[in-house]
């Protein structure tokens, strides 16, 4: 029997994709709009219903706001113009790190794992049961 995605891993998807939008910089608004909108659950979330591995991805240089990688991550940290740039925006670095890192997120993952254990646990209870 396939198993549908589990809705605690959505509800991580769907924080991550709300927090990054957030922290990202804000100077057009084009890169928040473009994480809300290119990070669909199909795309962030991948699910094995037999195997339980779950991956949560996070495009954070969407087509249409590529630059968001600069914002992320930049290039030359601490050189020419991205020091001035993180001297004006210091807490827009990192903004996908710092959202897979709430604790917000943490929380939701422990209450995944929990799920996920009451269902493996169960189907051992039912292997033990018709064996």
């Amino acid at each position: 029997m396939a198993r549908k995605r589990p809705i605690a891993l959505d509800q991580i998807a769907k924080r991550i994709r709300t927090l990054a939008a957030t922290i990202a910089p804000y100077d057009t608004g084009n890169l928040s709009n473009k994480i809300k909108s290119y990070n669909t659950l199909d795309r962030m979330v991948k699910w094995n219903d037999k195997t339980f591995d779950s991956k949560v991805t996070l495009f954070f240089a969407p087509p249409g706001a590529r630059y968001g990688q600069f914002w992320n991550k930049p290039y030359g940290r601490g050189k020419g113009t991205t020091a001035t740039i993180k001297k004006r925006y210091p807490a827009n670095f990192d903004y996908a790190e710092k959202a897979f890192k709430d604790s917000d997120v943490k929380r939701l993952y422990k209450a995944f794992a929990k799920s996920i254990g009451k269902e493996i646990a169960s189907d051992l209870r039912k292997s033990v049961r018709t064996a």
